[in-house]
């Protein structure tokens, strides 16, 4: 009888390790952190145009030679997002200042909030690109622009900018900082798993907050997006 029950408890032991292992795997699978050299999000595939101004809030600003500037949102954050579903975008003849909201981006139900990088007024918008997300993920400097804007303040608030090898040098600093955000963060319950995000020593993933929820997307846009703009505007 005694043999019995050490073998029940045994084997009940062994089930709830292979589950749990299970759940682990599976949970590592779908985490924004991962192991997996093949899912890592790498820096050196993120482009860095000349002549491009990059906001720490994850927004750039290009100069045109008739004086407009033209405004997106960079490759690094739809590198997290992944292909978007959605973008918000001001009417032409809005005002806007640096650190103002500016763009809504979106993945399904959840969104994030970009600001501006430069002041100035709104002239166009780019309907091309709002209507093909893909092509927006694919090109976002080139083809990819959301709006055009005419600059009121461009030399003075580009000094505040990342442009070049100082563009190099901030992206490096940010893919440590966030992968520090979601080594100590935890997702919401997942729906079909009932899982939480884990950290496993690797790197971020790509698409990582594609795979995360509301939750994570708050977190990310008060911890991330809002202190960096703080930061860029501290007297507004």
């Amino acid at each position: 009888m005694v043999v019995l029950v050490v073998i029940l408890f045994v084997a009940i032991a062994v089930t709830v390790t292979w589950i749990q292992g299970m759940r682990r795997y599976r949970a590592i699978s779908h985490s924004p952190i991962v192991k997996n050299p093949a899912y890592q999000f790498k820096m050196e595939n993120l482009a860095i145009p000349a002549g491009i101004y990059f906001s720490p809030t994850h927004s750039w600003a290009h100069l045109q030679t008739n004086g407009m500037a033209k405004i997106g949102v960079d490759a690094f954050i739809q590198g997290l997002t992944g292909v978007l579903s959605d973008v918000k975008v001001p009417e032409p003849g809005t005002d806007v200042k640096q650190g103002d909201p500016l763009f809504s981006i979106m993945h399904k139900e959840k969104q994030l909030v970009i600001y501006a990088p430069v002041s100035g007024k709104i002239k166009g918008i780019n309907s091309e690109a709002l209507q093909n997300m893909r092509m927006l993920h694919r090109d976002p400097y080139s083809y990819g622009w959301l709006v055009e804007l005419e600059p009121c303040n461009w030399e003075t608030e580009t000094q505040r900018l990342y442009l070049g090898q100082r563009t190099s040098a901030w992206l490096k600093t940010e893919v440590s900082r966030i992968r520090d955000f979601f080594a100590h963060s935890f997702a919401p319950s997942d729906a079909e798993n009932g899982l939480v995000l884990l950290q496993d020593g690797g790197d971020i993933a790509e698409c990582a907050l594609a795979f995360a929820g509301k939750g994570l997307w708050g977190s990310f846009q008060k911890l991330i997006l809002n202190q960096a703009n703080a930061e860029l505007t501290p007297n507004s």
